[in-house]
């Protein structure tokens, strides 16, 4: 996706855990790799079925360039959307199939 003369975009990788690190067995940790050279301030995420963005994911943490973050969320398919700072969209996925073990890197 080019938005703003930035080539940015989401790779979804699909990784397989041994153990279980999230708080219970409905709820995955899912791993976010920021390979971009700005700051990923806000991660949206929507029920495939939805018809409206979620809250933000990172509460009011950034992820910066070369940095990792983990958050929880329930097992299933997601959209996903990544926002910088100035709340200008950086990258979306669609239908990211998120288990335990998932790491998703922004690129």
């Amino acid at each position: 996706m080019i938005l703003r003369g930035c080539l940015l975009s989401l790779a979804l990788l699909l990784g397989c855990a041994t153990t279980r690190s999230a708080p219970d067995q409905n709820v995955a940790a899912l791993t976010l790799l920021n390979r971009t050279s700005e700051d990923v301030c806000f991660i949206y995420l929507s029920r495939v079925d939805a018809d409206s963005w979620g809250d933000d994911v990172l509460d009011s943490g950034a992820i910066g360039p070369g940095r990792t973050r983990r958050v929880h969320l329930p097992i299933g398919e997601w959209d996903l959307r990544t926002e910088n700072c100035q709340h200008e969209i950086t990258g979306t996925v669609h239908r990211a199939r998120i288990g335990f073990g998932t790491n998703l890197v922004l690129q």
